[in-house]
């Protein structure tokens, strides 16, 4: 439950993120749409209704990333003279206009010259071209900056304006190395847990549909995760403000008006925004089916239509609320940190239940409790702004690297020390998991 709750976060906040930039609407106002409109289709149709939908948005979603991107490859193609995607740094390849929406300091190893409207460490200037010296700097928050041409993007850095999200982005810059290999695994392991991943086994009619459902899904979501490295790579060229500003999130959104524009531009846009929107409506979807099923199943003191209706309201309103409160948290950090409680929980309790069957139900539960527990304790301590820096941030902001060998452990440690709890028929149910189904077919028969 706690797992669908955090990867609702970043659903409800990337639809924030898109109608703001597409609209200028409030922040909030995107997320309670998707809130509306998904706690009253799951309401209202169930696990029936959510597998149509999931099925439809997902070729929805794919075809609104993949077209554009190849748009935007062919323009970058015959975009005059080759340009080095991953130059070091990034460069402005026009006049480009920077508003700073947060106090920021920029860390500068060279001379910078640009036109500042705004405060710079502490003075007021009026459309005033500024050389400012290699060192840091304090641009205040409403600060315009107008960087020329061929202007190397200088280093943000908001560590020390608080948040999560500053901190998280500190801490990258301190640990990257760390930071990378702990999304990475949390990413590879944690897609296994989420809960509208596992639940969806459960309208597979028999084993043989479920594991070939698992292989197709597999391609397919390979084939989906090869697009966003073309977006980042060429948001990086075309958009290098973004990060600048803090909006990298919104480069994909805004790269077919930078590259194509016109009415081309336009029409990608929208297909790209229809696509979020079927990415935010798909996931929350899935995610508030299995919530509320948990709700209903164990928490709610009776079952029954009326009541998941009410469990559906209910594992709504906590990421709802959430969202409002953490609005500044950039979307891919949420889900990584969602990715981390999931792969430091459900992985271990996964991997040991299906190959290794002395794990008793003590290590399974002693195993997700102090895997799972401690990950999200470091993702509620990263999440609250524990003003801890260096290897002890890292260590909570990625905490994968150490809490899915720690689940991992526990589990077995537990399961070896109580080798009486082994459950009657795990020999038995272990070799039907790993059997043909035709084998097993001809030996019910037999």
């Amino acid at each position: 439950m706690g797992i669908g709750w955090l990867y609702l976060l970043p659903q409800l906040q990337g639809a924030g993120l898109t109608l703001t930039v597409l609209t200028g609407a409030p922040d909030s106002l995107g997320g309670l749409i998707v809130a509306v409109v998904v706690t009253a289709t799951v309401a209202a149709g169930g696990m029936r209704s959510i597998t149509f939908v999931q099925a439809f948005q997902y070729w929805l979603k794919l075809t609104a990333l993949l077209v554009p991107a190849l748009f935007l490859v062919l323009a970058w193609q015959g975009d005059g003279a080759p340009r080095r995607v991953f130059e070091e740094p990034p460069a402005f390849r026009d006049q480009r206009a920077v508003r700073v929406d947060s106090t920021l300091d920029l860390a500068l190893d060279r001379p910078l010259t640009v036109t500042v409207t705004g405060t710079v460490d502490g003075r007021r200037h009026e459309r005033a071209a500024l050389s400012l010296p290699a060192g840091t700097h304090r641009i205040e928050r409403g600060t315009r900056l107008v960087f020329a041409p061929g202007t190397p993007v200088p280093a943000a850095e908001r560590g020390g304006n608080g948040g999560m999200s500053t901190s998280l982005a500190a801490g990258r810059e301190e640990r990257p190395l760390y930071a990378t290999y702990g999304l990475i695994l949390a990413t590879f392991l944690g897609t296994m847990g989420l809960p509208h991943v596992v639940v969806r086994f459960y309208t597979s009619p028999h084993g043989v549909a479920a594991r070939r459902t698992t292989v197709v899904v597999l391609a397919l979501i390979g084939a989906f995760y090869l697009l966003p490295p073309v977006y980042g790579a060429l948001g990086r060229l075309y958009a290098p403000e973004l990060a600048l500003a803090g909006d990298a999130d919104a480069a994909v959104l805004l790269l077919p008006d930078r590259m194509i524009g016109g009415l081309g531009g336009d029409l990608l846009g929208a297909l790209v925004a229809g696509g979020a929107f079927a990415a935010f409506l798909s996931t929350a979807s899935g995610l508030t089916m299995a919530v509320a099923g948990v709700l209903t199943q164990d928490v709610l003191p009776t079952r029954g239509v009326r009541h998941f209706r009410l469990g559906t309201g209910l594992a709504m309103v906590v990421p709802l609320a959430a969202s409002l409160l953490v609005g500044g948290l950039p979307v891919a950090d949420a889900v990584g940190l969602a990715f981390a409680v999931s792969a430091s929980s459900f992985c271990p309790l996964l991997v040991l239940g299906i190959w290794w069957r002395r794990l008793t139900p003590p290590g399974a539960a002693a195993g997700m409790l102090v895997g799972g527990g401690s990950a999200f304790a470091a993702v509620a301590a990263t999440m609250a702004g524990l003003p801890v820096t260096g290897g002890p941030h890292a260590l909570l902001a990625w905490p994968a690297l150490w809490s899915v060998p720690l689940g991992f452990l526990t589990m077995i440690l537990v399961s070896l020390a109580t080798p009486g709890r082994v459950p009657a028929g795990t020999a038995s149910i272990l070799a039907r998991f790993h059997l043909p189904e035709e084998l097993r077919a001809a030996e019910v028969k037999a």
